[in-house]
């Protein structure tokens, strides 16, 4: 028959050939066919017992897994003594779903070995302890693990009133004194936490995984089985007609057979009864012999695409890679480059920062934190004397023009006081850095006729010609705004009650004394003298202080900030600098101080964290620029402008510090970047021009047409990416029908839904929620049609007139700059079947009913997000977003207590540097940049050196720990911490996390958790901290407090091993096929991340050691699990990609600091190959150098430094090797030595570093700013190399 078969098909099955016409009617149905069917029939398909075995699994599966999900399990212990650990025989590379969806069907059986584990588990309950030594009862509980609904956080709650504790204990109930089993005095454990998948997206674990994909398979064999069984028939007529028909044209042969196979189909409905009336007498006849074909069946093709897959593997032909695997290099890499004028330097006009006469902010610019933001937002919104404010202060900071209020307006206290206990407390004779007070004030006081400051004016200059060349027209700002601080004249001077004391005037008093009249007389003089010094200090290496050239380096040095900073602290300290760097202030020439650089590593380490300690906050922590992406300022003021331009929201001063802000960081060639170093995209170019006019810039000034003449070049607007379209569309510079839908309704769908926007990554899902409002709500700034300016606009941005432009045309349309991750063909026809939906009527009645539903699931939960993150939301796109959903829902009235409550987190967001004044991409980098900095004092062996610093630090820390503190728990937010609202709003626990801002948050992050928890075990090393704590001066961090961080870092370890951001890898690799962002890469899902594997690992391996009966072997489970994931992305050439820095530097610190705390030999692959890729990346002056493209383009760029570095070599890109190679214990010494001998030679002499490059980045393709990491790091390589490598590092080589 094979042979017959072969001949005839050979003949083109259309020969005349009489030979192959009596086969070709008689080809029998193939023979593997058979059984599957209880009729010869093919209209018995869907009545086979084969098809209904399949359907009944597969329903099963969903129900077991919809009832799970409505259900979430409370009250579990611990998981067993297999835990999640024998889930696969690729797990570890492929992840639980596969990075592609070929990678499901070839290593997806994976999931019978989990099952068969649980399965081992749940028939094994027992009492007493097994023989690894797991408590008792660990069958059932690793049953609900094995559903993949087991909720395992460790949650500390309050007694009740009458002592006892609440329900749902863990571990049974308190001993007679109200003691737990961990000696937690009148405290009780309530399971509220997640363990692999969480349980409100469904049960996703392998007891309902491995019969979920037994059906699936089962179905498509019957679908197979059917469709030829289907077409046997009529297969053969026509190929037996095809002979019979030679006029008949071969299209209308197709059109028969197709019809044919329509009307067979249809005779379906026909049959279908008496066939399920047969069935009935013989399917208990048949369901035995239908189960063990199925059974066989999977177990085959199970065996089968395994064994393949591991021919595959083994030979290289293809190797699957996990979800969270970041791939290799891109094809396509980013070929333009960002261009400026040379050599315009631009300056904020001094009116602008210091006010003027006519201006009604007659107050300087100044960073307010913690209670004192408080106060200002309170006065700013006139909250008569009673804060509305809520969350825990510690780590806010805004700009504001307003007055410092006395403490006593609104709630909370004074930092300040904090420090002066400190002071007074802890050091008593000693001085900060721990030395004798006595002979530093004698030696002082034989200075006090002499100027202090004169030494310092060219010294701190890096380049002293320059400076004394600058133009008669640059301001000195900063100088201005030193003698704001320290002589107010009359007019702008802050009113200050007869009974409140002059603080400013009484120390400038005291640092300038008038009773000599000699003295007297060169007090001006010495003023300037001041002025100067902090000019010097705050200027980061530039030649000119607060010039802006973008063509020089479009990163600001901060210098606003840090020059408030250092005023701040010459007053508290009587104007003296902190020791390590208080030769500056001598009576010694400029050449005898540039003479005196560190003599030895560690000595360099001590001026740069002197330097730092200057720039610490009253509250603890240190702020910085997180700035960056231009896309974020625009949005803001889209929603200000929707919403009437309140003033309270976008002052005038505001206005023109934004408008500067967009001018300066203009191209050459008229376009924006989408962040600071990005070349020219239509994406930034779009958006900010909008932002401009919005803002009230001129569109005839030279400037703005530019940018015109840039959109139009590149085909209009309508070429823009998708998020610029949605505020055009938001302002009315756009109709709806240009941008693609965003249906309200998807979060109606089932929770078991392989995809449901609860399952996408937090930042994504909580951007498209109130998209989903606002397009489904169809909102349009209410005057669109009416506005002058609107009206330009829409002539502005288009090169055909606006009434002309087929919109729904334009939806797919972006421009090659802009789409860095093309929309899948997939996506495009899913959006453009959602186009019919949206426009066609006959979809009305349904659409209008479900979109009702969805829209007001949308509002529910966008109020949920507002109240548990106290109005400061998850990231700025989606703050700027609920805030105009919020004036939607309250119709349109800006007095309303929520659009209000969102007005005044606004400032949590705005920046202001010397480029004028941005919107950053978070509430700022506070926690995050504070941990980093007191590890790295602690690893230089300095704590107590720096006591005030390392004291305040704990208070911070102690004040951000999130829901962890009085005020955090007396929020709104607190309620939203139970397990139904958690579930319901689809939140991981948060109790007991760091978040990477601030407390009143509320998202904590798994590596800021790690970072946050690393930082308060280093403190516990500092005996004056300790001390400060026992007397009560600190307040103290209860052990239950790190148990709970413990628990969030455990809870959010995903089933690969590793860790991702805020929450469990929810989805599946194939949702980036969905990713509707063209602009941003890898957004879909919270991947598993190197960097947040580190920090979770490393954080439980430091608390290991400092509490080793807690949670024992789970931590070492974790751990090891996480070493064997991070080993899992490392890539073939030793490296590993940073998704979160620039890029690969940064991933090999956390890559071999990780593994080496988890156990990994010094001596190990994985850690030699990472050493000698680094090792291979130093350049000739000892440093290492990548920028934003080596994030971008996923290769390393290996002159990416060229352009804002030293010679192609970085600071911080050196300090992240050095931290990785001396972690390691790297051999080659020399190396390490010319690394760190760059470092000191970068060094400032007052102990600052010069600002860079870029260094941070995010979604692949978007740069961030850490102006914190020019310092923190560097000191960290210097403490790490020293304490590594020792006195061998100051020799000459």
């Amino acid at each position: 028959m094979v042979e017959a078969t072969t001949q005839c098909l050979a003949a083109g099955l259309h020969s005349t050939n009489e030979s192959c016409r009596p086969f070709l009617t008689q080809l029998p149905l193939p023979t593997p066919l058979k059984p599957l069917l209880s009729s010869s029939s093919f209209y018995a398909m869907l009545t086979t017992p084969l098809f209904l075995l399949s359907l009944s699994l597969l329903l099963l599966s969903l129900l077991a897994s919809h009832q799970l999900s409505k259900t979430p399990i409370q009250g579990v212990g611990e998981v067993g003594p297999r835990g999640r650990r024998h889930f696969s025989w690729n797990e570890a590379t492929t992840g639980d779903c596969g990075g592609r969806f070929f990678d499901w069907w070839m290593f997806g059986g994976s999931v019978w070995i989990r099952a068969w584990f649980c399965f081992w588990d749940l028939i094994h309950v027992h009492d007493g302890e097994d023989e690894e030594g797991h408590e008792s009862g660990f069958g059932g509980e690793n049953l609900f693990a094995c559903f993949g609904v087991t909720q395992h956080v460790v949650d500390i709650v309050s007694p009740t009133s009458d002592g006892d504790c609440a329900k749902d204990k863990v571990n049974g109930k308190p001993d007679g004194d109200g003691k737990t089993e961990d000696g937690q005095a009148n405290q009780c454990k309530r399971s509220v936490g997640i363990i692999g998948y969480d349980s409100s997206l469904g049960a996703l674990g392998p007891l309902v995984l491995a019969p979920l994909r037994a059906s699936i398979l089962l179905l498509v064999w019957c679908s197979v089985c059917s469709f030829l069984v289907l077409t046997h028939e009529e297969l053969i007529g026509w190929m037996g007609n095809m002979n019979e028909m030679p006029s008949t044209p071969y299209h209308e042969k197709m059109v028969l057979f197709a019809l044919n196979i329509l009307l067979g189909i249809q005779s379906i409905t026909n049959t279908g009864g008496s066939i399920l009336g047969d069935m009935n007498a013989t399917f208990m006849d048949i369901l035995l012999p239908t189960i063990i074909y199925g059974t066989t069946f999977v177990a085959l093709v199970e065996i089968s695409l395994y064994t393949l897959g591991k021919v595959c593997a083994t030979l290289k032909i293809y190797v699957p890679q996990g979800v969270s695997h970041p791939g290799g290099p891109r094809p396509h890499k980013i070929l333009r480059v960002p261009k400026w004028t040379q050599g315009k330097e631009h300056f904020l006009p001094k009116e602008l920062l210091l006010g003027d006469e006519d201006d009604l902010n007659k107050s300087k610019w100044r960073c307010a934190v913690a209670h004192d933001a408080h106060r200002d937002t309170d006065a700013k919104f006139d909250n008569a004397g009673w804060s509305t404010m809520t969350g825990e202060p510690f780590g806010r900071q805004i700009w504001t023009t307003l007055e410092s209020q006395p403490s006593g307006f609104g709630k909370g206290g004074n930092e300040e006081d904090l420090e002066t206990t400190l002071k007074k407390e802890l050091l008593a004779t000693k001085s900060q850095n721990g030395t004798n007070n006595q002979p530093e004030e004698k030696a002082r006081n034989e200075q006090k006729e002499q100027n202090i400051f004169s030494p310092l004016i060219d010294l701190l200059s890096p380049d002293k010609e320059n400076k004394t060349q600058s133009k008669q027209d640059k301001p000195d700002i900063i100088g201005d705004f030193v003698q704001s601080i320290f002589s107010p004249d009359k007019k702008t001077q802050p009113k200050i009650k007869q009974d409140q004391p002059d603080v400013i005037g009484d120390f400038v008093q005291n640092l300038f004394p008038s009773n000599n009249k000699e003295r007297a007389k060169n007090t001006e003089k010495e003023k300037d003298d001041v002025h100067k010094l902090i000019q010097a200090l705050a200027s980061g290496g530039r030649s000119t202080p607060l010039a802006f050239d973008p063509s020089k380096n479009p990163n600001t040095c901060d210098q606003i900030f840090r020059a408030q900073m250092i005023a701040s602290y010459l007053e508290k300290n009587d104007g003296k600098l902190p020791d390590d760097i208080s030769f500056l202030q001598q009576k010694t020439s400029e050449e005898d101080a540039k003479s005196n650089p560190p003599k030895t590593v560690m000595e360099a380490a001590k001026r740069g964290v002197a330097f730092y300690s200057i720039l610490q906050t009253a509250d603890g922590h240190f702020g910085g620029d997180y700035g960056g992406p231009h896309f974020l300022l625009p949005g803001l003021v889209v929603a200000w402008y929707v919403m009437g331009c309140p003033s309270v929201m976008i002052s005038p001063p505001e206005q023109a510090l934004m408008l500067h802000y967009l001018m300066v960081h203009q191209q050459e060639d008229g376009g924006w970047g989408t962040h600071i170093e990005s070349p020219s995209t239509m994406f930034g170019t779009v958006i900010c021009y909008l932002a401009v006019r919005l803002l009230g810039g001129d569109k005839d000034a030279e400037w703005i047409k530019k940018g015109r003449e840039f959109i139009q070049k590149e085909g209009g607007a309508v070429m823009t990416s998708s998020w610029c379209k949605f505020w055009l569309c938001l302002v009315g510079c756009m109709d709806w029908k240009g941008h693609s839908s965003v249906p309200p309704e998807m979060w109606l769908l089932p929770n078991w839904f392989p995809f449901h926007p609860g399952r996408m990554w937090c930042h994504c899902r909580m951007v498209y929620l109130p998209m989903g409002y606002l397009y489904g709500s169809r909102f349009i700034y209410s005057n669109a049609e009416t506005d002058p300016l609107i009206g330009e606009l829409r002539k502005e941005l288009y090169c055909q007139p606006y009434e002309s432009i087929h919109w729904d045309s334009t939806r797919h349309l972006v421009a090659d700059m802009d789409n860095y991750s093309p929309i899948p063909v997939f996506m495009k026809f899913a959006q453009n079947c959602l186009s019919i939906y949206e426009n066609w009527n006959i979809f009305r009645p349904f659409r209008d009913v479900v979109r009702k539903a969805g829209l007001g699931f949308c509002s529910e939960y966008m109020k949920a997000e507002d109240l548990q993150t106290n109005y400061i939301n998850i990231g700025p796109v989606n703050k700027a977003l609920n805030m105009v959903c919020a004036f939607h829902a309250a119709k349109c009235d800006v007095n309303d207590p929520a659009v209000r409550s969102h007005m005044m987190r606004v400032p949590d967001y705005l920046w202001v540097a010397e480029d004028g004044m941005k919107m950053q991409g978070y509430n700022g980098s506070q926690c995050w940049d504070t941990s980093f900095a007191i590890q790295a004092v602690w690893e230089c062996g300095l704590l107590d050196k720096f006591p005030i610093l390392s004291a305040k630090v704990w208070a911070y820390l102690e004040k951000s720990q999130i829901l962890s503190t009085n005020t955090s728990q007396s929020s709104p937010a607190s309620q939203y911490e139970s397990c139904d609202n958690r579930d319901k709003y689809y939140r991981h626990v948060s109790k007991g996390g760091w978040p990477f801002s601030t407390s009143a948050h509320g998202w904590p992050i798994s590596d800021c958790t790690g970072e946050g928890l690393k930082g308060v075990l280093a403190l516990m090393d500092s005996p004056i901290v300790m001390k400060a704590v026992k007397k009560g001066i600190l307040n103290d961090i209860d052990p239950s407090r790190l148990y709970d961080a413990v628990n969030v870092i455990l809870t959010l370890q995903n089933e690969d091993g590793g860790w991702a951001t805020y929450e469990n890898n929810r989805g599946f690799g194939w949702y980036e096929k969905l990713n509707p962002s063209e602009v941003f890469g890898d957004i879909m899902i919270d991947y598993s991340y190197v960097e947040c594997s580190m920090a979770s690992m490393t954080a439980l391996a430091d608390f290991h050691e400092k509490f080793p009966n807690h949670r024992t072997k789970e931590i070492a489970f974790a751990i090891s699990r996480g070493a064997d994931f991070m080993k899992s992305i490392q890539r073939e050439d030793g490296s590993w990609y940073g998704s979160w820095a620039c890029c690969f530097c940064y991933g090999c610190w956390f890559g071999i600091e990780g593994l080496i705390k988890a156990g990994e030999s010094h001596d190990s692959p994985a850690i030699k190959r990472c050493c000698q890729f680094l090792l291979s990346q130093q350049r000739e002056n000892g440093g290492w150098g990548e920028d934003f493209t080596s994030c971008y383009d996923k290769d390393y760029a290996e002159n990416g430094m060229q352009s804002y570095g030293d010679d192609g070599s970085g600071i911080v890109n050196t300090a992240w090797a050095l931290m990785a190679l001396s972690s390691a214990k790297c051999s080659d010494v020399d190396a390490i030595r010319r690394g760190v001998q760059y470092l000191m030679k970068r060094q400032l002499v007052c102990g600052d570093w010069p600002q860079e490059g870029i260094s941070g980045v995010f979604n692949r393709a978007c740069g961030i700013t850490y102006t914190a990491y020019r310092n923190v790091f560097p000191i960290w390589a210097l403490g790490r190399c020293a304490a590594t490598y020792g006195s061998v590092l100051d020799e000459d080589p």
